[in-house]
C-alpha cells in the first residue's frame, strides 16, 4: 500500500485535503477532507472515521496488552524452565547423593554383617575360654588341695621319722649296753675258772648279738638318716610347691575372672553389633524406600516441568496469534486517514522513509558513498563492547547524514520513542541522538544509553528489516523491558531492498 505523503516535513504545516473519491486508498476521513460533503455524507463519513479510530485504538491497546503479557509471559517461562532446570538438575543431584549413601550404606552393612559374624566367632570363644577357665580355676583348686594333703601326710611321715630315729637309738644304748654286760659276763667267767667255761661261752654269744644290733642299728640309722634328709628335702620342695601353688591359684581364680569380664565384654560388643547389623539392614531397606520414592517424586517434579513448560508455550503460541491478529486488524484501520495517532505516525513514517530514501540515492549519484559501500555486510565486531557493536564502511556517513534526519521526526511527538535506519540485517548504524550517548562502562546503562552500531536480528528486529510490505505493525517488549508500538517501512535502494526505517511510538 502506497500512502499520500503530506506536504511537510515540520509537524505544524497545514496539509493539502482533497474529498475522499471511491478508488482512493487510505480512504482520508479527515474532518478537513469531509468538510465539503453534504451534511448526511459528513455525518456517515464521521461516523466511520469514529469507528475506525476506535477501532484503531483498540487495536493498538490489545497488542500493547499483549505484548505486555508475553513479555511477562516469557519471562516467567524463562524463570520457570530455568527453576525447573535447576529444581531438576538439583533432583538428579539429590538422587545422586541418595544413590551414593545408599550405597555406602550396602557396603557399611555387609561390612558390619561381617563383623557380627566375627563378633559371634569370637563370642562363641570367649564363652568356651570363660568355661575352661572356671574348669582351670577348679582344677587348680584341687590341685592345690592335693598339695596340702601330700604335704601334710609328708610331715606326719617326718614326724614318724623322728620316732623311728628315736627309737632306733634306745636300741643302739641297749645294745651297747648290752654288749658292755656281756663283756663284764665273760670276764668274770674267766675269773672262777672252768666252772664258769660254759656261762662265758653264752656271755660271748651275748656280747657278739649285741655288737651285730648295734651294727644293724647303726646301719638302719644311717639309712633312716638318708630317708629323713630325703623327707626333709621333700618337705621343703612341698612347701614351696605349696606356696607358689598357692600364689598361682590367686593368679588363676583373677584371670579366671578377666576371662570371665572378657567374655562379658566381647558378648556385648557381639550384641551390639548384631543390633547394629539389625538397625543398619532396618535402614537400609528404609533408604531402598526412600530412592524408589524419591526416583517417582523426580520423575513427577521432570513430568510436571514439562508440562508447565509446554503450558507455557501453548500461552506464548496463543498470545502471539492473539498479537498478530490485533495487528492484522489494525492493518485492516489503516486502509482509512483520520486524525488517529496511528494515521499521523503512518504520514510520517511515509515521509521519513522518502527523505531517508532520498538522500541515499542523492549520496551515491554524488559520489559520497558508493553502492558497494553501502550494501556492505561485513561486519566487524568492535572489541570490548557488550552488547556487541560493529562497524561497516557506511557505519560513520549513516551517523553523520541519517542520524540528523531520524532526531527530527522523533522529535515531532513526544509520543514517538524512537526512528531508526537498519539495514536489511538488522544493523543499525546510528540510532537517534539520545540512545548513541559516550559509553559508560556500566552494562546496564550502557544497554539503554548506547544503542548505535547493533545488530537488532532479533526476530521483531529481522521482521522489520526484511519486510517488503508497505509497512508493518508489531508490537513487542524491547530488550530493555519497555512495550513498544512499532511501525516500519522497506527502503529500497539501486532497485534493491536496503533495510528498512522503524518508527516506535506509545
Amino acid at each position: 500500500m502506497h500512502m499520500d505523503k503530506e506536504e511537510l516535513t515540520m509537524p505544524n504545516a497545514a496539509p493539502k485535503v482533497e474529498p475522499p473519491t471511491a478508488n482512493a486508498v487510505p480512504i482520508d476521513l479527515r474532518q478537513a477532507c469531509i468538510a465539503q460533503l453534504p451534511e448526511a455524507a459528513q455525518w456517515f463519513h464521521g461516523t466511520v472515521r469514529d469507528f475506525v479510530d476506535h477501532v484503531t485504538d483498540s487495536a493498538t491497546d490489545v497488542a500493547y496488552t499483549i505484548a505486555r503479557i508475553r513479555f511477562d509471559s516469557k519471562t516467567a517461562q524463562a524463570q520457570s524452565q530455568t527453576h525447573a532446570q535447576q529444581q531438576t538438575e538439583r533432583i538428579a543431584s539429590v538422587g545422586q547423593e541418595l544413590g551414593s549413601v545408599l550405597q555406602g550404606i550396602e557396603g557399611i552393612l555387609v561390612q558390619v554383617q561381617k563383623v557380627d559374624a566375627e563378633a559371634a566367632r569370637i563370642d562363641q570363644l570367649a564363652a568356651q575360654g570363660s568355661s575352661q577357665s572356671v574348669g582351670m580355676r577348679a582344677m587348680f583348686a584341687e590341685l592345690v588341695e592335693h598339695n596340702a594333703r601330700n604335704r601334710a601326710e609328708i610331715q606326719t611321715l617326718q614326724q614318724q621319722f623322728v620316732g623311728v630315729v628315736q627309737q632306733m637309738g634306745m636300741i643302739r644304748d641297749i645294745a651297747q649296753k648290752t654288749n658292755l654286760l656281756a663283756l663284764n659276763a665273760n670276764i668274770e667267767a674267766a675269773r672262777v675258772g672252768e666252772a664258769g667255761r660254759g656261762f662265758a661261752v653264752v656271755a660271748e654269744e651275748i656280747r657278739k648279738l649285741a655288737q651285730t644290733a648295734e651294727k644293724s642299728v647303726g646301719n638302719i640309722g644311717q639309712a633312716v638318716g638318708v630317708i629323713d634328709k630325703s623327707l626333709q628335702t621333700v618337705g621343703q620342695a612341698t612347701e614351696q610347691f605349696s606356696a607358689r601353688m598357692q600364689a598361682n591359684q590367686a593368679q588363676v581364680q583373677a584371670i579366671a575372672a578377666h576371662f570371665g569380664d572378657i567374655a562379658g565384654g566381647v558378648n556385648t560388643v557381639a550384641k551390639e553389633a548384631a543390633a547394629t547389623s539389625t538397625a543398619i539392614t532396618g535402614q537400609a531397606q528404609q533408604l531402598r524406600g526412600l530412592d524408589a520414592d524419591f526416583n517417582t517424586m523426580a520423575a513427577q517434579v521432570r513430568n510436571h516441568a514439562s508440562e508447565t513448560v509446554q503450558t507455557s508455550t501453548r500461552i506464548a503460541e496463543a498470545l502471539e496469534l492473539a498479537l498478530n491478529k490485533s495487528q492484522r486488524l489494525f492493518e485492516s484501520a489503516t486502509l482509512f486517514r483520520t486524525d488517529s495517532q496511528a494515521s499521523r505516525v503512518l504520514g510520517h513514517l511515509d515521509q521519513v522513509v522518502g527523505e531517508i530514501g532520498s538522500r541515499l540515492h542523492q549520496a551515491m549519484e554524488r559520489g559520497e558513498i558508493s553502492e558497494n559501500d553501502l550494501f556492505d555486510e561485513s561486519y566487524q565486531p568492535v572489541s570490548g563492547t557488550d552488547p556487541q557493536k560493529y562497524t561497516t564502511r557506511f557505519t560513520a556517513w549513516v551517523k553523520r547524514e541519517i542520524q540528523p534526519i531520524e532526531d527530527r521526526y522523533l522529535a515531532l511527538s513526544d509520543q514517538y520513542k524512537y526512528v531508526l535506519l537498519v539495514d536489511r540485517n538488522g544493523y543499525a548504524a546510528a540510532h537517534n541522538s539520545i540512545y548513541d550517548q559516550a559509553l559508560t562502562g556500566d552494562p546496564k546503562k550502557d544497554l539503554a544509553g548506547n544503542r548505535s552500531m547493533r545488530l537488532f536480528n532479533d526476530p521483531v528486529g529481522l521482521a522489520a528489516a526484511r519486510n517488503r510490505q508497505d509497512f508493518l505493525l508489531q508490537v513487542y517488549a524491547r530488550d530493555t523491558g519497555e512495550i513498544m508500538r512499532e511501525l516500519s517501512s522497506p527502503v529500497m535502494l539501486a532497485g534493491q531492498h536496503w533495510g528498512a526505517v522503524r518508527f516506535a511510538f506509545v
